[in-house]
């Protein structure tokens, strides 16, 4: 096993992530982290030990420390649905806020840029996360929904099961040798084994002070042959063999290597995030580059084909225009692509001074927002962005590309009026040729 840095490890990520090979297996370690902050096993029993102690006090012996025995004596008399879970654990422990790496996950399953993912989490935040996304995540706890999903939608496999049925879901060891979670894990296996078979596997926050959990997991693994492996945990790597011996084992059956990076997951996937949409972003001006040399007759400025330093929700939404998606919708496409005059007016708006700002380009004070709006009606795409931005932060110009400005009917033309919340702002609809002459590119 082999330590590497956090760059090195995005890097074999996104080699992965562009040759359509990754992966991922999230624990417990990816909720955990801020905001989110989802409590741990221990800190679930001990709330639990303390409501028990609160009702029955000495009259009756007290709950044991760990939570996977706390479960199973309730699931041995019976009582783990109906009782355990019902009284004992918090049902609003799960609503919490997703972390960047719940976004990050979110993200790149409704690109396709994760193949698959398969999550020990019971709680719904990649799912929440992907719908702030304006996206859904294709996700469920058995082999048959997920295989059930459409070709285009890369799968959440949650093995533990899902907070939004909790007597499905996996606490106590008993569970795993009785139905209808022996079938469940049984027929997961199989579904895992074909799916991870010569795949890049990155696997963050699998560390867990749940013991049964390494047993279902060496279930569900036992057959898997990836071809890569990089755990992203900030542990001690010497741990690894004996805190998760199945996890050591899947990774050394890896044919290409098994590495470590020791660092955050929320941390590792947020910068997966950005350096993805970077990627993207990149291509795109590189596509520009031939078509701005033939129209100015020199080279562009190499500083100019490197997209802006952002965050990952800022790239986000500047990929979401580049790429052509509507105001409420999810970024689709995890694959560059060639878009020429899409290109050249970045670069062309970079060559006049633009510099980048939030998801805009500021031309001498001028906010300017580049779209992609392929083979449409110039007013019809500033009618589906109308009420997209409030008046305060809209741009004064939005660059349409790939738009026809067309004459209106004198029916539906609209005379000079003042801009509100309600009707809009007074930003500047252009199609490329007219934003051109305009803007002086």
């Amino acid at each position: 096993m082999d330590v590497i840095d956090l760059q090195t490890g995005v890097d074999k990520a996104i080699d992965a992530l562009f040759a359509d090979r990754l992966a991922l297996l999230c624990g417990a370690g990816l909720s955990m982290a801020e905001p989110s902050q989802v409590p741990s096993a221990a800190a679930l029993a001990l709330k639990a030990q303390q409501s028990w102690a609160a009702k029955f006090g000495t009259s009756r012996p007290p709950l044991p420390d760990k939570i996977d025995d706390q479960a199973e004596l309730f699931f041995q008399n019976g009582d783990l649905a109906d009782v355990y879970l019902r009284s004992y654990i918090d049902h609003d422990v799960f609503a919490v806020e997703p972390n960047d790496g719940h976004f990050a996950v979110a993200d790149l399953l409704l690109t396709g840029a994760i193949g698959t993912a398969v999550s020990t989490n019971v709680d719904m935040l990649i799912e929440t996360a992907g719908s702030l996304l304006f996206g859904h995540v294709g996700a469920g706890v058995d082999r048959d929904r997920v295989a059930a999903l459409p070709a285009t939608k890369s799968p959440l496999l949650k093995i533990h099961g899902c907070w939004s049925d909790p007597p499905g879901t996996v606490w106590a060891a008993g569970q795993v040798a009785a139905e209808p979670i022996r079938t469940r894990l049984a027929e997961g296996a199989i579904w895992l084994t074909q799916r991870l078979l010569n795949r890049d596997l990155v696997i963050v926050g699998y560390w867990t002070d749940w013991d049964y959990l390494n047993a279902v997991l060496e279930e569900a693994l036992a057959a898997v042959s990836p071809s890569r492996i990089i755990v992203v945990d900030p542990c001690d790597t010497a741990t690894f063999p004996v805190k998760a011996k199945a996890l050591y084992d899947l990774g050394s059956r890896a044919t290409s290597g098994f590495f470590h990076v020791p660092i955050s997951g929320a941390d590792f996937l947020d910068k997966l995030r950005v350096d993805f949409s970077r990627a993207m972003l990149r291509s795109i001006l590189h596509s520009g580059s031939g078509s701005y040399q033939s129209q100015t007759g020199v080279a562009p400025d190499p500083a100019w084909l490197e997209p802006p330093c952002a965050d990952a929700k800022t790239l986000w939404r500047i990929r979401r225009d580049l790429e052509g998606a509507g105001p409420n919708e999810p970024a689709r496409s995890h694959q560059p692509a060639s878009e020429p005059l899409l290109g050249m007016t970045l670069l062309q708006l970079q060559a006049k001074g633009a510099t980048s700002e939030d998801f805009c380009w500021n031309l001498g004070g001028t906010r300017v927002r580049v779209l992609r709006t392929v083979n449409r009606p110039l007013h019809e795409v500033e009618a589906e962005y109308s009420r997209e931005t409030a008046p305060v932060l809209a741009p004064e110009y939005v660059i349409a590309v790939g738009a026809e400005a067309l004459p209106l009917p004198p029916s539906i033309a609209r005379g000079p009026a003042t801009g509100s919340i309600a009707r809009g702002s007074f930003t500047k609809w252009r199609s490329r040729t007219d934003a051109v002459g305009e803007l002086g590119l």
